[in-house]
């Protein structure tokens, strides 16, 4: 092998210089890349913790609400369809005790989810409008954990509405506390 020309080592000695460029330019991307999503992660972090913070500040206020309901949500055996039938037989007599149409569409319990075993009744009621806001007033009550899941109102024949309605009452599951 020759040896290399004065011209051939200038430009050895600038392609090995390019070369090195290029190669820091690509690692300093990458380092600033990494940089930028390190200092992302700690943002998001430290406003985790500022949430988790706020949420144990506020641990007085939830467990006093843990309690209300530890104390106040009813328990129901999820194996049985004693409290599911009693519900939809509620539902049912308040309707025709108010005077209304009652269908039932359909119902019965929902898989239990966390804390919150579900019972509902979807029926169709048909009446005077102000039959149907009234029971439909003393149908929903939190304090006996019962609620309107869904509610459509049609116009029926005058002076009727028709009322497509979902009530659900919810359950703590036997056996658990409450969250």
């Amino acid at each position: 092998m020759r040896a290399l020309t004065a011209k051939e080592r200038t430009l050895l000695v600038f392609l090995l210089g390019a070369i090195f460029l290029l190669l820091n330019v690509v690692g300093l991307q990458a380092f600033l890349n990494r940089q930028r999503s390190l200092q992302t992660g700690i943002v998001q972090l430290r406003a985790q913790l500022d949430e988790h913070r706020a949420i144990l500040a506020d641990r007085a206020y939830w467990d006093e609400r843990a309690a209300w309901l530890d104390a106040n949500q009813p328990v129901d055996d999820v194996g049985t369809v004693e409290d599911d039938t009693k519900f939809t037989q509620f539902v049912e007599t308040s309707a025709k005790n108010s005077g209304l149409e009652y269908t039932r569409r359909g119902g019965g319990p929902v898989p239990p989810r966390g804390s919150i075993a579900e019972v509902y009744d979807a029926s169709t009621v048909k009446g005077p409008m102000e039959a149907v806001v009234k029971w439909l007033s003393a149908l929903q009550k939190p304090r006996d954990f019962r609620v309107i899941k869904q509610l459509r109102i049609k116009s029926g024949e005058p002076p009727e509405v028709v009322c497509d309605v979902e009530v659900a009452r919810w359950y703590r599951p036997a056996g658990e506390s409450a969250p």
